[in-house]
């Protein structure tokens, strides 16, 4: 009978997990399958423009794998290695400018968004969030049995510090805020964020995946309080969206009893990794400078096409809306094999479309096509 009632217990669990859509923060859509796509307009799948997962295209895939061929060269599989965490740790506190025991890893900024809440959430607890924002917070909080409270950002995009401060009660223990935000690309700078911070007793999860493509982090800044948590990934900038690798960053108390309670998921690999990787950051410093510099050519040439708003960015994606219809320009794009992401029907911003950064010739394409299917 108890084997029984498990059973029913996890199927109520996993058709719950598949009947979350979202529907606070932003829209929770699946991207075309490329092969399919490609199949049914007869082409080969190189010949689909895949920029709807915010993926890093400047990044040197043969100067990875070379990197990687070292690792495997240097690293013995068959022993643990725990200096290689203590290595990763000092090169990324030199990087990011803070101690390296602020510094704590994981297995990509995901993982870790999960292992925050999990830490800081309980049953009828409180997160507040920014909208529209990155889906997987609501997920997340969803999953613990918390709820999330959504505060629009202002018309201007602006954060509303007043707004967020009036939904704090009692309950409240964390605060989501994305900076350069998914999707609205623009950034927050450190005195809203700060104002958060000493005007609550919430842990203001600061999620800075983009952080490299935009003006600067407040990591620095972030580590002198006891409140907040600044999140980072190699997931864009690093262009390592396959390898899954992120950190975090807090002050001297916070980040060593939260390492204590992260589970051992970055193996020796990563690590040594990630270290010769930052090790050699000229390399991706200029993949950064090749990402702003197409994002600003992208950006005037979208707004030079007549019915098209565009979104200011610091991020590695361009949002833009159409005004002939979002749901016809995503359609005529696809039907051409250029695939963005429809965003859906936004907070603040409404029916917008959201396009990676691509290189210059798959920039070129992108706007060819669109032209195409505005005309």
């Amino acid at each position: 009978m108890k084997v029984r009632r498990d059973i029913e217990w996890l199927t109520e669990k996993v058709n719950a997990m598949r009947s979350f859509r979202g529907s606070l923060l932003g829209y929770v859509g699946s991207s075309p399958d490329v092969k399919q796509l490609a199949a049914k307009l007869v082409v080969s799948p190189s010949e689909v423009l895949k920029l709807d997962a915010n993926e890093n295209f400047f990044v040197d895939a043969d100067f990875l794998n070379g990197v990687f061929v070292e690792v495997f060269r240097d690293v013995d599989l068959r022993f643990y290695d725990p200096r290689a965490m203590i290595e990763l740790g000092k090169a990324l506190g030199v990087y990011v400018g803070v101690p390296s025991e602020c510094v704590v890893v994981g297995s990509g900024s995901e993982q870790l968004i999960d292992f925050i809440v999990q830490f800081f959430l309980e049953k009828g607890d409180e997160a507040i969030s920014i909208v529209p924002s990155f889906f997987m917070y609501e997920k997340r909080v969803w999953l613990s049995g918390a709820k999330l409270i959504a505060v629009p950002l202002k018309a201007d995009l602006s954060l509303d510090v007043d707004g967020i401060l009036e939904k704090v009660t009692e309950k409240t223990k964390l605060i989501f805020v994305c900076s350069p935000n998914n999707p609205t690309g623009n950034e927050f700078g450190w005195r809203e964020i700060e104002a958060l911070a000493d005007s609550c007793s919430a842990v203001v999860l600061v999620d800075e995946a983009y952080a490299e493509f935009g003006d600067g982090s407040i990591c620095q800044k972030a580590v002198e309080k006891e409140n907040v948590i600044v999140l980072r990934t190699f997931s864009k900038s690093f262009g390592l969206a396959g390898l899954r690798f992120g950190y975090f960053v807090a002050n001297r108390d916070l980040a060593p009893a939260l390492s204590e309670a992260v589970p051992y998921t970055v193996s020796t690999v990563v690590a040594r990794f990630v270290e010769k990787l930052l090790n050699r950051f000229d390399a991706v410093k200029d993949w950064i400078e090749g990402v702003k510099s197409e994002r600003e050519r992208l950006i005037e040439e979208l707004r030079s096409l007549r019915g098209v708003e565009v979104l200011d960015s610091k991020a590695n994606f361009v949002t833009f809306k159409p005004k002939a219809g979002v749901e016809r320009v995503y359609r005529g794009l696809l039907e051409k094999g250029v695939v963005v992401k429809d965003l859906g029907e936004l907070p603040v911003i409404g029916h917008c479309l959201r396009v990676t950064v691509g290189l210059p010739y798959m920039n070129d394409v992108f706007l060819r096509t669109l032209k195409d299917v505005l005309n």
